[in-house]
């Protein structure tokens, strides 16, 4: 073979010999991993009861009467805000103007508001967060956990100072209460300031009741 030929096939060799190399360093080790995500759902589970009252209490002057509305949030359920919305039969709102009316006529700021602290007595002493023509909506500050309870007001007592003309004799006079919940997160972080828990609420309050309007 001659000199020319050999000089060829040796750089044949060494191109064959790099071309296997290189084909050899692309085969790479490569491995594969994938995770699947399981979501459960999450729920507000809420009962309302009253254990004291008494069906068909008598509406009189300077009578207490037992009334204690109370929510529990299900051993269950997720940590939530309560809420409660109060509502009086048109009979009791005209009761309650009446007993209003009169009052401003010694004190000229009372107002519907006030009648309801003096009429509805309260342990909890929940905000009034917004009101109606014939109700009001109730809050506490502080969301609840699964198994707490919440006693929104503890009874009903019609001031001494009521007159027996303010009251029809066949009036209908009822309180309707209706009991809200709704998920604290997303709203509250543990460890809020007192400002910070009012905002938290008010937030929670809105995402629940957006047609209303929250009174300062």
């Amino acid at each position: 073979m001659s000199l020319k030929k050999k000089i060829l096939a040796a750089g044949l060799a060494v191109c064959m010999a790099a071309i296997m190399v290189t084909g050899m360093t692309l085969a790479y080790f490569t491995d594969q991993d994938s995770k699947t995500n399981t979501f459960t759902v999450g729920n507000v589970d809420i009962t309302l009861s009253e254990p004291n009252w008494v069906e068909d209490s008598q509406l009189m002057p300077g009578k207490t009467i037992p009334k204690d509305p109370t929510i529990t949030v299900a051993s269950d359920s997720q940590t939530a805000y309560t809420f409660m919305k109060v509502q009086l039969s048109s009979d009791f709102m005209e009761l309650l103007n009446s007993y209003v009316a009169e009052k401003q006529k010694t004190d000229d700021d009372y107002t519907i508001a006030d009648a309801v602290s003096a009429w509805f007595t309260t342990s909890t002493h929940p905000k009034i967060m917004a009101a109606g023509t014939d109700y009001v909506i109730l809050g506490v500050l502080s969301p609840k956990k699964a198994g707490d309870s919440v006693t929104y007001f503890d009874k009903v007592t019609v001031p001494s100072d009521v007159t027996q003309a303010m009251i029809k004799e066949n009036g209908t006079y009822t309180i309707n209460v209706t009991a809200y919940a709704i998920q604290a997160e997303g709203f509250y972080t543990e460890g809020e300031s007192e400002a910070e828990k009012q905002e938290s609420r008010a937030d929670a309050f809105e995402a629940l009741f957006p047609g209303e309007t929250i009174i300062p």
